[in-house]
């Protein structure tokens, strides 16, 4: 998650160039599997194992190695063996941009301080983004937007942020140096009724939404043709379907409503959203965003 944000920094601070990060970027998806693959790869779990557990994910607002050990698949001691495997990720990029001689070990250094400076984050907020501690990257992010405190805000916010690296790409960052633009967007929208009301949105230009539907489901095309458009309404239609069973454990009951496909310029997300989040993608940033109503 942070390799790939702090690469893009690296990219336009222009200390690095293109074919130096894809290279660098290669080797380091090399270096880190995702947990399912360290865990078939180390005999910890079949690949039957691992499908149930990511497919359950799609009605289980759980980490992956969570359901993995409620279904008697890991040990605690196991998963945490597998955890270690995927820590200090940006400290791998280093040492693989390093050993290249594209950075000196100083440089490096400048480049984190230089990146921490720009971004704006309070030191808990850079250090979950660096630790790929989401749901704190996550609280980082929204402080200061208008719904930052608002505890529902912050778990559809955090769920929204999951299902992106669960479901479409495990390298997906947070990027809190990008700035908004709605022109030419492609933007999905579903409402929430009940007991609160919400309107929720994903939006951005059309190359990252239909890179988006092509990773989320094997079906699409890989153009932005009506099969993306329908595998990216059901992405909003999962994430949102798991936030309102986590407000129905809080007594908040809430209906999607059917997702739409709206222009850049509709009203319901001109506006300031309750919460933004701007999320770094293979292709360019992919915003989500939550209104009250």
């Amino acid at each position: 998650m942070f390799s790939r944000h702090f690469g893009q920094f690296l990219l336009n601070e222009r200390m690095v160039t293109p074919g130096d990060l894809s290279r660098a970027m290669a080797r380091l998806g090399d270096a880190r599997p995702l947990l399912g693959i360290l865990a078939i790869a180390k005999g910890c779990m079949t690949p039957d194992q691992v499908r149930e557990v990511s497919a359950a994910q799609k009605r289980e607002d759980k980490r992956f190695g969570t359901i993995a050990i409620e279904r008697g698949y890991l040990t605690a001691e196991k998963l945490e063996e597998l955890l270690s495997a995927q820590k200090n990720e940006h400290v791998l990029l280093g040492q693989i941009l390093v050993e290249d001689r594209i950075l000196s070990h100083e440089g490096f250094l400048r480049a984190l301080e230089l990146f921490r400076e720009k971004s704006g984050l309070s030191d808990e907020g850079y250090d979950a983004l660096r630790g790929g501690d989401t749901d704190r990257a996550v609280s980082s992010i929204l402080a200061g937007q208008p719904g930052g405190k608002n505890p529902l805000i912050k778990v559809w916010s955090e769920i929204f942020v999951r299902n992106i690296i669960r479901f479409v790409d495990p390298a997906a960052a947070l990027d809190p140096l990008s700035e908004r633009d709605l022109k030419d967007s492609v933007v999905i929208l579903q409402s929430m009724k009940g007991d609160r009301e919400f309107v929720t949105f994903m939006s951005a230009k059309e190359p990252v939404m239909a890179d988006v539907a092509r990773r989320y489901t094997e079906l699409a095309s890989g153009a932005l043709d009506e099969m993306a458009f329908e595998a990216l309404g059901e992405f909003l239609n999962v994430s949102n379907g798991l936030f309102t069973v986590n407000c129905s454990d809080r007594g908040v009951e809430l209906d999607l409503q059917p997702q739409e496909q709206v222009p850049p310029e509709d009203p319901r997300i001109c506006g300031k959203p309750d919460a933004l989040l701007p999320l770094l993608l293979p292709e360019g940033i992919l915003w989500a965003g939550i209104c009250s109503v």
